[in-house]
């Protein structure tokens, strides 16, 4: 009888603790069926995420080719007007020219009459026709780029501000349609034989459409947030070797182009490439593509993992005023938004990377120099220098960088080495005198040009992912503002000097060099500490995240056996009045084996 009592008494106890099994059973079950769920259906994300990237990323690279195919036919527009005031030269004393009443054939301008011959001798002064000549083409470039230089400045600022509510697609194919507007109007200017001011007015239009500028920003927006930090670098230098590696074939072809046919066909040929660029952006670039406040990768791994819903996986900014947001360019880099040694790192490096380009706009002087004694280089012999450049330039940047990398050199030591390969490019293109010293430079200028691609990636490494925009932005303006400057300035000062020193541009641009050299030194420094301090900082942060992981690991394991024995983990009264029998005692671990001469480590547990 006692024993059935006994029996009815532990059947609900029984039970209870198998419900409870059952019930924990279930929910591991459902846990687990649950977490196979999640990963497929997160990893089908995450191929989405890096399917689109690609497709983005083959986008851009289609679009650069097409840039850089139009680029080099667009950058032939300068011979051109040089042929243009060579074969005006005799008219223009009669100011015939002025009047824009020609006899000649201005469609293809490839030969030049005997009076106005440039003769390949290191002796013979520059001739009247080549130094006017000379002189109209800087004069008028200069005018061409400072015409340029306030709207693109304008339209770059306020491009890149509203880049977020416009949508990408927009500002980049806004660019695309001005340069197109650009071409037709030297069309225009070929066909009807307009006056100077129509290349002005080009200028001008183009300008208020962003010109290439806003494009390149737009083209490293997206690259920038299709790829991760450790790649960024690598898929800059590489998108930049394909560009020039197509600029080789095209700048070779052109040249021999030219000779054949003249000038008129290649700009045709620009135009119509130019209208495939806007059909590829139109196609492959969404509205609110890459409107985004992370970079793509945490963007697929939110989207991937977080129950948020977001409109068509995109991410939107804050509401915030339009006047508040035209100065978020200028706030972006306020010391208050990071360490004191990251704002100092990303303000030299700014202001090397103006530096930079300044100095490196003197050489777009480069074509007058050689078309003019003791060169006199035609059309084609500049499409095989420009075509042997290319590709000097293509694999010499990637052997370079390559080599930086295996070195573990620095962003900033390699832009101080550029530097000084460039001071002593330029020095060098000086006082060549010869054919093969100009070919010379080829084996240097490939490394001087790391500062301009190095410089996106390193600001991108110091702000965060939401800042990028409005410092490209920044980044971008500066290029603006410094090639307009720059271009301006020698150009105006080459048609000044070409008479009496022809080297003084070159040589004011290799002491003007020496800016961006002692800023990169300085940063170099600043960097090197600011490295040490985030390796100690990211060392405490594993410290302390292990800590907590154990700590949580601990805790869920002690509460899964609370909930599997039913029994809470306390002493009872008996084991605690029992502890208080025992003697207090030690009780020893030995580490080390009998005998040996190391002594022994003790735990000792009192109570």
């Amino acid at each position: 009888m006692d024993e059935h009592n006994q029996s009815a008494r532990e059947l609900p106890i029984l039970k209870q603790k198998q419900k409870r099994y059952n019930d924990t059973t279930t929910d591991i079950f459902r846990l687990f069926v649950n977490w196979r769920k999640a990963i497929t259906t997160n990893y089908a994300s995450i191929v989405i995420c890096l399917t689109k990237s690609n497709l983005n990323l083959y986008a851009v690279g289609a679009i650069l080719c097409l840039e850089t195919l139009c680029g080099c036919i667009r950058s032939t527009v300068g011979q051109y007007v040089y042929r243009l005031y060579l074969q005006t030269y005799s008219s223009s004393i009669t100011s015939t020219y002025l009047n824009g009443s020609f006899n000649y054939d201005v469609h293809n301008l490839s030969t030049i009459s005997s009076d106005t011959n440039c003769r390949s001798n290191a002796h013979i002064v520059t001739s009247g026709a080549q130094a006017w000549a000379q002189q109209r083409s800087a004069n008028l470039f200069f005018w061409i780029d400072l015409s340029n230089g306030i709207p693109v400045i304008i339209a770059t600022y306020v491009l890149g501000v509203y880049t977020p509510r416009l949508g990408i697609r927009l500002v980049a194919l806004l660019p695309m349609a001005g340069l197109s507007l650009q071409i037709s109007i030297w069309l225009a200017i070929i066909y009807f034989q307009l006056a100077d001011y129509w290349w002005i007015i080009a200028s001008i239009i183009v300008g208020l459409s962003g010109s290439g500028s806003v494009l390149i920003f737009v083209l490293h927006l997206i690259v920038t947030e299709c790829t991760t930090e450790s790649e960024r670098s690598s898929r800059f230098v590489l998108l930049g070797a394909i560009t020039t590696s197509i600029s080789a074939v095209a700048s070779l072809v052109i040249g021999y182009y030219i000779s054949w046919r003249g000038f008129t066909d290649l700009f045709w040929i620009a135009l119509m490439l130019q209208l495939m660029s806007i059909v590829v952006g139109l196609r492959y670039i969404r509205p609110s593509q890459f409107i985004v406040k992370t970079s793509a990768t945490l963007e697929c791994r939110n989207d991937c993992l977080s129950s948020t819903p977001r409109a068509n996986n995109v991410y939107t900014r804050k509401s915030s005023k339009l006047w508040a947001e035209f100065f978020e360019v200028f706030t972006v880099f306020a010391f208050t938004r990071r360490s004191r040694k990251k704002s100092i790192s990303v303000y030299l490096t700014l202001l090397a990377f103006a530096a930079y380009t300044f100095t490196s706009s003197s050489m777009s002087v480069l074509l007058w120099y050689l078309l003019s004694v003791p060169f006199c280089w035609s059309s084609k012999e500049i499409g095989n220098y420009s075509a042997v450049s290319a590709v000097a330039s293509a694999v010499l940047r990637l052997v370079g960088i390559e080599a930086l990398t295996k070195l573990g050199a620095s962003d900033p030591l390699g832009c101080a080495i550029s530097h000084i390969l460039f001071c002593g490019s330029v020095v060098w293109t000086a006082f060549a005198q010869h054919n093969w010293a100009i070919y010379l430079t080829l084996l240097i200028s490939p490394f001087t040009m790391y500062q301009g691609s190095l410089t996106w990636s390193m600001i991108s490494k110091w702000l965060e992912p939401h800042e990028r925009s409005n410092a490209f932005t920044f980044v971008t303006e500066t290029n603006v503002i410094m090639i307009a400057a720059g271009g301006s300035f020698f150009n105006w000062l080459y048609a000044r000097t070409i008479v009496h020193n022809r080297r003084f541009t070159f040589l004011l641009a290799a002491g003007l060099n020496i800016i961006p050299f002692i800023l990169n030194i300085y940063l170099l420094l600043v960097t090197r500490k600011l490295a040490a301090e985030d390796n100690i900082t990211r060392l405490m942060e594993i410290d302390s995240d292990l800590t907590q992981l154990l700590e949580t690991d601990t805790n869920m394991a002690q509460g899964l056996e609370e909930d599997l024995n039913g029994i809470p983990l306390m002493k009872t009264d008996e084991d605690t009045a029992s502890g208080h029998l025992q003697p207090l005692f030690d009780d020893s671990i030995d580490v080390n084996p009998p005998g040996s001469l190391n002594p022994t480590i003790h735990l000792s547990i009192s109570n």
